[in-house]
Formats: structure tokens, C-alpha cells, sequence
């Protein structure tokens, strides 16, 4: 099978904004990006365009980016309530909580019922969040004012009582709801991994799963395991000594970045809260941007990643490292060493080191049978996460991280350090320092009590990060044997 991306042999149209907005729509968002490039050339509307341009920048989860572009566009036109929604939608998914809040309330008291249940829906959230209560519970009271008592808030009423740790009420609460008929999939499917939650800290263990099973069904994802395997060869193939030794490299000398690589629930949302609680250490969480630039040089030299890297130049990748640092840099947050973990990182590892040949990176790694089983367990989704909502896909997953991590181990041409999360929690102060001297930050007791950073973390581990090092989720695997069958079949012998 050919590696060479398909390409349309047509003469290339016109572009309008409504084109833009049909290829959206479509979901082909480097064929969006083109036609925007050449809107831009013909001189077109600056404020339609920015406004195009967050849309895409949310569709590829970069909500920096689709903040600042939005930004632009309504500051050369009045803000639509929509934009001013969107607006506040992406600050709730940037962690940028007291943001969204104060967007949304930006929104005009006379708006449509659909705009001003949004806006409350995003309030609740923003509030529980940020775990002030009383401020969350108004906001329902508000969301009710208009929809009446319905699942959403019933649901909403229940992530706030798990944000209290009233896990039994909200068990209750959710039981209750989904007896409702008609229920969207959109609803249900949270819904049942908040009570997978929510039993699972009652530790009725069995009814955890078959929610946790419940809800990735109907996430509704497919996976191709044997293409999945195959990329897993063809980057191996492609990424040895010799042929990165021969890459160009980008001339940015920044040693700022560092990437974090793990699957999801391994430690990594730990690790990067340690470094970020150094003094010269900072975190920004998941960005997808090297994801959705190795996608725009695959997508410009009409080759399948990372085969599209051989005729790549200086130029681009000095064009990459641009990118990347204006958007490390929107976060305001001056430091020696700044930490993206975005997910998925793993399968594009040997560009890294051609845009930023300074970079660090580490690793983290975590029992597999408990990193399968918390992954399970917790609402992942995206395209590069299709393998996340099935217990043999899971299998499959780690199996091919594992292979990929110990190919790049090996061969990287950059500072590569590997932590892994049972060392971590049982040789706290050891681990710590052996991590800040990889990073060539000077020891800092503070490190050790990282719980007590105030972050805004979007990830399922926000609820964990808070509190000090502790070794409960160690072994957890266990009291989900049953479930667990052909994991451990592959994996038993590594626990």
C-alpha cells in the first residue's frame, strides 16, 4: 500500500468564506487551512477569516490558538452572543476558567433561551471547577429558570456533589436520571462514566465497569488494529540512528520545551505538576500543535507521516519552531523549562528533535494493568485516541506505545529521561531530584508538595494532582481482576 496521500487532480477552486466553512463542516480541515492561505492572498475579509481560522483551530483542539484568532475577528466587528459562547467554550476547555466566566458574562442579559442555557451550562462548570459551590449552585438555578429540571442539570448537579466528594448522593442522582427515556448518547454517555466514578470510589467495583463499558460504547469510535500496528513498524523503519543523524534540523536553539510522552493516566498530569511547581519550571498542559504540524507537513508534501520528513527543509521546520513558540509564549509564563504532555506524542517523537534540537524528553510509564484499567475507566476520546473505548484495543495500544518508547529510547538525539509512576510515588524525594537534574533546574523542596499548586488541570486527573503523593491507584487493577482477563493474559507478567 502506497503511502502517498490521496490528492485531488482537479484544477483547485476559488475560494470563498462559505467554501471554507462547507470544507469545515466536512471535517477536512487541512483542505480548510489551504483555502484560508489563499483567501488571505486574494485579500480577503481579515475578520471573516480570523473567525474561520479559530473554528478550525477549535476543531483541531487548539483552543489557544481559537481564542486569539476569535479575538481578532471581534475586535474589527461587534462580538455576536455566539462568538462571545464559543469564546467562553474554548477558555473552559484552555483550563482558562475565570476566563470563561468572565466572557460569559459578557453575554447580553436579552439573548436567545438557547444562548442564555449555554451560558449557565458553562458557568455551572467553570464554578465546579474552580470547586466554589454556592456560586455553582446558582448557576443551576438559573440553567432550571429556563429548562426546567432536566437530566443536563440533574447531571451537572451530580459532577458538583462528586466535586464535594459526595459520591454516594451523586450515584443516586444518576441512577435516577438515566431512567429517563429518550436520553441523547451525548448525555448518556457522560453520564455513565460519572457513575462508573462514582462506584468506583464506593467501591462497587463490578457496576463501575459495566457503566465504564456502558459509556465507551457509545462513544462509538473504530480502531484498525493491524494499520495501527503497521504505522507503529513504519515509523520504527523509518526513524533509525542513521537517517535522524541525516534530517535537517531547525536553527531555533530555544531549550525551553519539553515534552512530556505517556499514554493517557500513566502520571504524566503528576509529573508536569512537579515541574511546574519549580520556580523556573511551567506547565501548559496538552497542546496538539507538533501533532497538527507534523499533520500539515504530511498534508503539504502529499506523503504519510513521517515519510513526508524526507524532503522536508530548514525553512519549514525553522517555520515550525516559530509556531510553536508563539503559542508557548501566549501563556505568559516565563521559565526555564515549559512542559507540554498532549496526548499522542509517542507517534510523532523523531520530529521534535528536528524543530527544537534543544528539547528534553521524558517518558512515563505506569503498570500497565493499571494504566488499561484507569484508561478504561475515564472518558477519553479523539481521532488519535479511537483505540481508547475497547479493553483489546487498549491492549494494543500500550503494547505498540511500549515498542515505540524503547525503539526512541535508544536512539534519540536529545536528552531523554524515563520515570516510572510506582518509582515515583515510592521514592518521592529521589525521583524528584533525579527529574530537576535532568532538567537542569536546582533542587527545590517545593516539588514535593506540588499538591499545593493551584492549576486549572482539563484533564481526568484533576481531582488527583491536589492531593499529596499517595500509593492508592498502585495494584488498583485488582479489584477489577475479573474484568480484566485478557490483559493479563499479555501483561501478567509485568505486575
Amino acid at each position: 500500500m502506497t503511502d502517498r496521500l490521496e490528492a485531488s487532480s482537479e484544477t483547485p477552486r476559488r475560494p470563498t468564506p462559505e467554501s471554507v466553512k462547507q470544507s469545515i463542516e466536512a471535517e477536512d480541515l487541512q483542505g480548510s487551512l489551504d483555502e484560508l492561505e489563499r483567501l488571505e492572498v486574494d485579500g480577503g475579509s481579515t475578520s471573516e477569516i480570523s473567525r474561520l481560522r479559530s473554528q478550525v483551530a477549535a476543531k483541531q483542539d487548539e483552543p489557544i490558538t481559537a481564542i486569539e484568532m476569535l479575538d481578532l475577528a471581534m475586535d474589527q466587528t461587534s462580538p455576536a452572543d455566539e462568538d462571545l459562547i464559543n469564546r467562553a467554550q474554548y477558555c473552559y476547555v484552555a483550563g482558562r476558567l475565570k476566563e470563561a466566566l468572565a466572557t460569559v458574562d459578557r453575554v447580553p442579559r436579552k439573548t436567545t433561551p438557547q444562548v442564555a442555557a449555554t451560558a449557565a451550562h458553562l458557568r455551572t462548570r467553570c464554578l465546579t471547577r474552580l470547586r466554589k459551590p454556592k456560586e455553582a449552585e446558582s448557576a443551576l438555578r438559573d440553567l432550571a429558570a429556563i429548562e426546567g429540571r432536566s437530566p443536563r442539570i440533574e447531571w451537572l448537579r451530580s459532577e458538583l456533589e462528586q466535586s464535594n466528594g459526595d459520591f454516594a448522593s451523586s450515584r443516586r442522582r444518576l441512577e435516577s436520571a438515566l431512567t429517563t427515556r429518550g436520553l441523547p448518547p451525548s448525555l448518556v454517555r457522560p453520564m455513565a462514566f460519572d457513575l462508573a466514578k462514582a462506584c468506583d470510589r464506593l467501591e462497587d467495583f463490578d457496576t463501575a465497569f459495566n457503566f465504564a463499558r456502558e459509556g465507551n460504547r457509545l462513544t462509538g469510535a473504530t480502531f484498525d488494529s493491524h494499520r495501527y500496528r503497521g504505522e507503529t513498524d513504519r515509523i520504527i523503519e523509518f526513524f533509525n540512528a542513521s537517517r535522524l543523524a541525516a534530517l535537517p534540523r531547525s536553527s531555533n536553539a530555544d531549550d525551553s520545551p519539553v515534552f512530556l510522552v505517556g499514554m493517557p493516566r500513566s502520571g504524566t498530569s503528576l509529573v508536569e505538576q512537579i515541574i511546574a511547581t519549580h520556580p523556573r519550571g511551567a506547565g501548559i498542559g496538552e497542546q496538539r500543535l507538533p501533532l497538527n504540524l507534523a499533520a500539515r507537513i504530511a498534508h503539504r508534501h502529499g506523503l504519510e507521516f513521517p515519510n513526508c520528513l524526507e524532503g522536508i527543509g530548514r525553512a519549514e521546520l525553522d517555520d515550525a519552531a516559530d509556531q510553536y513558540l508563539a503559542m508557548q509564549s501566549s501563556f505568559g509564563q516565563p521559565a526555564d523549562r515549559i512542559v507540554n504532555k498532549t496526548l499522542g506524542l509517542d507517534r510523532i517523537l523523531g520530529l521534535l528533535p528536528l524543530i527544537f534540537p534543544g528539547c528534553r524528553i521524558i517518558h512515563v510509564t505506569r503498570d500497565p494493568l493499571d494504566n488499561i484499567l484507569s484508561m478504561f475507566l475515564h472518558s477519553l476520546r479523539g481521532d488519535s485516541l479511537a483505540w481508547a473505548c475497547c479493553l483489546d484495543d487498549l491492549i494494543v495500544a500500550r503494547q505498540e506505545h511500549d515498542r515505540l518508547m524503547d525503539h526512541f529510547a535508544s536512539i534519540l538525539p536529545v536528552p531523554f529521561h524515563q520515570i516510572r509512576y510506582e518509582d515515583l510515588v515510592a521514592r518521592q524525594a529521589d525521583v524528584t531530584d533525579d527529574l530537576l537534574h535532568f532538567l537542569g533546574l536546582a533542587p527545590d523542596a517545593a516539588c514535593l508538595d506540588f499538591h499545593l499548586t493551584r492549576r486549572n488541570v482539563m484533564t481526568p486527573s484533576h481531582d488527583q494532582i491536589d492531593k499529596p503523593m499517595n500509593a492508592t491507584s498502585i495494584g488498583r487493577w485488582r479489584n477489577y481482576q475479573r474484568h480484566l482477563g485478557p490483559a493479563i493474559e499479555v501483561f501478567g507478567g509485568n505486575t
